[in-house]
């Protein structure tokens, strides 16, 4: 497990939780270890990133590179290690049988998993509708692909039953609990067959695909710390949630989810809290927008207002969870605003996410900016607050 050390302050909380209705899950205090256990405080942080989108412009230039996909997060590598747990939705199979390839079927290399790895990242959403793109064989060497990168997979499996299976990751002596569901897949599943490989399915409108995660939330809930549930959902490009995101969003946090880290629409949608009937307070990210990707392709000042615009947007949530006498709580949720962008590596172009502070603050440094400079810092200035007043915005 990764050290809990934060190498990189994260800015703009969004609210700290601190008041005794947030007691989460508590063990009974019936051993004497139990009883003195409020002498114990632990502190984990998880960290969450939105799509991992591998566009065929980034896989041309990455196999220009010799494949070196660390290229692409390093500039976010001390952010995303800084945390216990690390998740991203890979919205990409991992085909090593098949060719790179871009938008609408993805495919990427194997190096693209160790160097999320490398990068700080643990867990990854498989769930997703890209998840199919190179078929059930190209699921199955996924598979293969990020077990054998080190990292933790969710929302699929090897059969049905693999694919709704709950992955626990314990951090310091947390456990964390994580599911993991998709709208669909843009490829067809194996149908009546068990024992091929799966994706985990909550289908819009579904009451029934809603009422099977709701017991699966309960049973993820039994034997763990915190209960995560990563949610693929939405429409595509809208800045705020469906009703159908905010019914399942609250009914899994009554039920015993306390995070939800949604994913999906490519861009940012609005982070709230809800507090169940039973005292807890649950955090809802209807969309982390994206990581990675090109969708803001030619995006400029001049028309930083475009659609294409708001799906440059990204941030790195940084959740603090709390355990202390065998409770545990939600203790406060940052976030640090990321864009990605077309940036200059080793003489060649290629997009790759950046924080906008740090970006803003290697352009201002410099005492003569080109034209192209200056407009850069503009629009990363103007992104940034964009990111700022949609985030902090209190819900009406």
């Amino acid at each position: 497990m990764k050290s809990s050390s934060r190498t990189v302050l994260l800015v703009f909380s969004l609210f700290v939780f601190i008041s005794p209705a947030c007691v989460q899950r508590s063990q009974s205090p019936s051993s004497p270890s139990q009883k003195t256990a409020h002498t114990v405080r632990t502190e984990i942080v998880i960290a969450a990133v939105g799509d991992v989108m591998m566009p065929g412009s980034i896989q041309a230039t990455i196999a220009k590179k010799k494949y070196n996909y660390d290229l692409l997060f390093e500039k976010v590598t001390p952010d995303l290690s800084a945390a216990d747990i690390t998740f991203a939705n890979l919205e990409t199979p991992v085909d090593h049988g098949a060719g790179i390839s871009g938008y609408p079927k993805f495919n990427a290399r194997p190096e693209l998993l160790a160097s999320l790895k490398r990068a700080g990242v643990d867990i990854v959403s498989m769930a997703n509708n890209h998840i199919m793109d190179a078929g059930v064989a190209g699921l199955k060497r996924t598979l293969g692909n990020i077990d054998a990168a080190g990292l933790v997979f969710v929302g699929a499996g090897s059969t049905k039953a693999g694919a709704t299976e709950i992955k626990r990751i314990t951090a310091k002596d947390m456990t964390v609990a994580f599911l993991a569901y998709t709208y669909s897949t843009n490829e067809r599943l194996p149908r009546r067959k068990p024992d091929e490989p799966g994706v985990n399915i909550l289908r819009t409108d579904s009451e029934a695909d809603l009422a099977l995660a709701v017991e699966r939330v309960k049973e993820a809930g039994q034997s763990s710390d915190l209960v995560v549930v990563s949610l693929h959902w939405g429409d595509e490009y809208a800045a705020v949630p469906t009703a159908w995101q905010r019914q399942v969003a609250e009914e899994l946090i009554e039920t015993g989810a306390d995070i939800i880290l949604g994913h999906h629409p490519h861009v940012l949608q609005p982070i709230e809290s809800h507090t169940a009937e039973d005292g807890r307070q649950g955090l809802i990210v209807f969309s982390l927008g994206n990581f990675i990707s090109t969708q803001n392709s030619g995006v400029s000042y001049k028309n930083k207002n475009s659609s294409r615009a708001r799906r440059g947007d990204g941030i790195i949530l940084s959740i603090t969870i709390v355990k202390e006498a065998g409770k545990t709580s939600i203790s406060r949720a940052d976030f640090l605003p990321i864009w990605t962008l077309r940036d200059m590596v080793g003489g060649t172009r290629i997009f790759r996410p950046v924080s906008l502070a740090r970006e803003i603050e290697r352009l201002n440094a410099i005492t003569e900016r080109s034209r192209d400079e200056e407009g850069l810092l503009k629009l990363l200035s103007y992104r940034r607050e964009v990111i700022l007043k949609k985030l902090t915005k209190k819900p009406e």
